[in-house]
């Protein structure tokens, strides 16, 4: 579900080029692959068709371990309410993790 909503909120916002990492590899190989176009599960075909939209998307997969930042922002936001909680500017928590890894701060920059 996030993906998908992460899309919606993305193209709302007017980006218009995306970098999506995910740690579900089966998701990321359906949506590289083709099959989200004929799923029958929903929000599948969902994804699909936000990613054919006219704007430059990327999709991959990474390992669990190197999820740390959404993991952090999810620990943040666990208040025991639905819904989704977007940042503006990262936690300083996040500026923490970026900053200790190397590899995530030479590609933000």
């Amino acid at each position: 579900r996030a993906i998908l909503e992460g899309l919606l909120i993305a193209w709302e916002k007017c980006y218009r080029q995306l970098e999506i990492e995910c740690n579900n590899a089966l998701l990321v190989e359906s949506v590289l692959i083709g099959r989200a176009a004929s799923s029958n599960v929903a929000e599948l075909r969902l994804i699909n068709c936000c990613l054919k939209r006219n704007w430059k998307t990327r999709i991959s997969h990474i390992l669990r371990s190197q999820n740390m930042v959404a993991d952090q922002m999810a620990k943040f936001t666990y208040d025991n309410q639905i819904g989704l909680k977007l940042f503006e500017d990262p936690l300083i928590s996040v500026q923490e993790i970026l900053l200790s890894d190397d590899d995530i701060l030479s590609r933000v920059i």
